[in-house]
């Protein structure tokens, strides 16, 4: 006698606008043919998240809905696992060069994820034999969770720490922001991720513009590293709905100083130790030689986008019409011109924590 479907995970899935065009649910074409190689799938629950971070449109007191229709800009339609599957199916007979590499599997802060998570990677996994990334909150995934995940099928295993310190940590995500999750335990996660998966199968979310010096970035990206874990950056963009809507934007040269310290330190070009920093936090020194370093930033290979193999996320930091943040092809010969010149601007630091908390004082009593 079979189950009857519910319209929650493990059975059914949010699927990101540009893997929904990826499988055909709906119509749409990429701006400058930037094919997305990952499906992102997140977990659904009716009675939705129950963390409360700050910049999120589904945190807990501030969500409209305890449903996530929409995430990072743009929406997340419900789909039936069993229809994507199949779908994904399709493309191993299709002869099609543009097909998905890679399924990322993300987690939302609710008690019921732990064993919708393992479901969800099994089916994906016993069907497609695709590489699998589970995306993760230590708030809920011990030690024992993340080896059953690895035990059915996943690959890698992600970690959003999203913010750079202690102290940002715990204005956004943590207690400050009546929220369930704690820096200590994120740490703590990363390093039991390493031990499950093993170096390099590990990595942390990080977003650049949240209050923190490009040196407090520089700091973690290198700590983490350190334990066997690599960074996939991305820049803070506002979401609706959210706290932090109103919050300002980093300036891209902050954020590209970060794309190229990150890039040094886990390709072990450079440390944290070796590069110096002004009275403002910002990147002076990147620890290597001049010449070596201009010829990392000819290849162009820092300012893409930092994640799994065959993770683009093509333009989840911008509109497709502003220069990609995290470039979703090799930038090209204007482009490293560009670069350059950004990487060199160094504009008054004012995205900073005294900022943020005076801006969160003026909206949170």
């Amino acid at each position: 006698m079979s189950t009857q479907l519910t319209h929650e995970s493990p059975d059914y899935v949010r699927v990101s606008t540009a893997a929904d065009i990826v499988l055909g649910f709906t119509n749409g074409k990429f701006f400058r043919n930037a094919y997305p190689f990952c499906i992102n799938l997140l977990l659904h629950f009716s009675d939705g998240c129950k963390a409360n971070c700050l910049y999120c449109g589904q945190a807990r007191e501030v969500s409209k809905t305890p449903i996530c229709r929409s995430l990072i800009r743009v929406e997340w339609p419900l789909r039936s696992l069993d229809d994507i599957i199949e779908r994904l199916g399709k493309f191993n007979y299709s002869g099609c060069s543009l097909r998905p590499y890679r399924v990322c599997v993300a987690t939302i802060t609710n008690p019921k994820a732990l064993e919708a998570e393992v479901e969800v990677i099994r089916r994906v996994y016993r069907a497609t034999g695709l590489p699998i990334s589970a995306l993760i909150t230590p708030s809920l995934f011990t030690k024992e969770w993340m080896k059953k995940l690895r035990d059915v099928g996943t690959e890698r295993i992600g970690i959003a720490i999203d913010c750079a310190s202690e102290e940002v940590f715990e204005l956004l995500r943590g207690r400050s922001a009546r929220s369930p999750h704690r820096w200590g335990r994120y740490l703590e996660g990363v390093e039991e991720a390493v031990e499950v998966m093993g170096r390099g199968r590990v990595g942390i979310h990080l977003i650049v513009g949240l209050g923190e010096s490009e040196e407090e970035a520089v700091r973690l990206i290198q700590q983490v590293h350190d334990l066997g874990a690599e960074t996939h950056l991305f820049s803070f963009y506002p979401e609706e709905g959210s706290v932090l809507e109103g919050w300002v934007r980093p300036p891209v040269s902050q954020y590209r100083r970060v794309q190229l310290a990150r890039y040094l330190i886990n390709t072990g070009l450079s440390r944290y130790e070796w590069m110096k920093f002004n009275s403002q936090g910002q990147i002076v020194d990147f620890g290597i030689p001049k010449g070596q370093l201009e010829e990392v930033i000819e290849s162009g290979l820092p300012f893409t986008t930092s994640g799994c193999p065959g993770c683009n996320r093509p333009y989840a930091n911008e509109r497709p019409s502003e220069e990609p943040r995290n470039y979703p092809y090799i930038p090209r010969e204007k482009e490293i011109e560009r670069i350059k010149k950004e990487l060199t601007t160094y504009k008054e630091f004012t995205n900073n924590l005294n900022a943020l908390t005076n801006y969160l004082s003026r909206l949170i009593r």
